[in-house]
């Protein structure tokens, strides 16, 4: 993973010794490059050569030219995020500052501010690293409203994956329920640990594997899940940057992440939907669902979000609700189904009492086998069949009777 570059660019001590604290608290997740900007003209030829994903600039730096010398540093380099930090507080440098385009303005003592945006910064750029590496890939599952399976269907795909990844002999899958606030990953996948997502995001000294280790369960191959809490909590939701670490780890571990957000939209799964690849939104082929849908894909489109990483999957559909949803969506949605999942209650009902997973042979666990395939580009080995069977069964000629071979 290509490391976060941070160029400092300060000439008074007291500065530099709190900014370089606020980096040391990074760890090894970032590069720090200095400069001290001697020659105007030489520093521009190594922010063009360094292009830092950060600038942290003194404001001694601007020589009363603050506007010049902000355009001339976006000039060098169009995606650095460009910090300003002084010794005090006075307005007039901040407000001209923030009028030539710097994006944030700190002045001592630096810590708390400063460190909160640096932590922010790296999340985001972990999970755009994420989110362009083909070998690294997460999917959500929403439920327009309760009901309509979501959880269930999340929980057979990302047993499928298991299934493939542990057949090809390459890494795990995780199933994470972010559900916080009711989720039910822990009842259908029977996980044993009492630990939830809750503990791995308020874990402020960060993860590594030996407490990653404490708070999933297994017992699927290839699959490791780490649940919602057990009690309902009614405390506050997580914040994004305790969801971004999480799922930063998490994709750093795993080829593929599934997550379940439990039903609808709302500013927390939102938060979340940015760090996904393909958002699949799970309805029932019902009036109030579909109105639920088109409702979601509102809000996402109004948010700037990519339809084109939504897939709409049609739960308990029979055939002719199959037929007319799927001609009719396009026009009343925007968006085809992606894929129908036959109607397997009183299947679900029997396998949940007894605290198993759908059997093989049933209707429904063969769809989400096939949904699984599509996504993952893999079959199931278990049901390829041997190249050198015949597809066709050999008819078996009856015997004839003793008077019938004599005429």
């Amino acid at each position: 993973m290509r490391l976060m570059t941070i160029g400092l660019v300060i000439k008074r001590k007291e500065l530099l010794q709190e900014v370089e604290s606020c980096c040391a608290q990074l760890g090894n997740q970032i590069l720090v490059e200095k400069n001290d900007c001697a020659a105007w003209s030489t520093f521009q030829d190594w922010l063009q050569s360094s292009q830092p994903q950060i600038l942290i600039i003194d404001v001694a730096i601007f020589q009363n030219i603050v506007s010049d010398r902000i355009r001339q540093v976006k000039a060098a380099s169009p995606s650095a995020m460009i910090i300003a930090v002084n010794t005090s507080s006075e307005p007039e440098p901040i407000l001209e500052a923030m009028r030539a385009g710097v994006e944030e303005y700190f002045y001592l003592p630096l810590q708390k501010g400063l460190h909160d945006v640096l932590h922010r910064k790296l999340d985001q750029h972990m999970r755009n690293q994420f989110l362009t590496n083909a070998d690294r890939r997460t999917l959500a599952f929403l439920s327009a409203k309760g009901g309509c399976g979501g959880t269930t269907i999340a929980c057979h795909t990302a047993v499928e994956l298991g299934k493939r990844m542990h057949q090809t002999g390459t890494h795990h899958v995780l199933l994470a329920d972010l559900d916080v606030t009711g989720g039910n990953v822990r009842f259908i996948m029977r996980a044993k640990t009492p630990y939830s997502v809750l503990d791995a995001m308020g874990n402020s000294q960060g993860l590594d594997v030996a407490s990653w280790n404490k708070l999933i369960s297994n017992g699927y191959p290839g699959l490791e899940i780490i649940s919602g809490p057990g009690p309902v909590r009614l405390e506050r939701m997580p914040e994004q940057r305790e969801v971004e670490r999480v799922l930063n780890y998490a994709r750093s571990r795993y080829q593929w992440v599934v997550l379940d957000l439990g039903c609808t939209l709302t500013p927390y799964t939102m938060n979340i939907l940015e760090s996904i690849n393909e958002l699949f939104l799970v309805a029932s082929p019902d009036v109030l669902s579909l109105f639920q849908v088109k409702q979601i894909l509102q809000e996402l489109r109004a948010n700037d979000y990519s339809i084109d990483r939504v897939r709409l999957i049609l739960n308990r559909s029979g055939e002719y609700d199959e037929s007319l949803v799927a001609d009719e969506a396009k026009k009343m949605l925007g968006i085809p189904v992606h894929q129908s999942m036959p109607n397997d209650y009183a299947g679900l009902s029997e396998a949940y009492a007894e605290g198993r997973l759908l059997s093989h042979g049933s209707a429904l666990r063969k769809q989400i086998s096939a949904l699984t395939s599509s996504i993952s580009g893999l079959e199931d080995q278990e049901n390829v069949k041997d190249p050198k069977q015949h597809w066709f069964r050999k008819r078996r000629t009856p015997r004839l009777t003793e008077q019938e071979a004599l005429g």
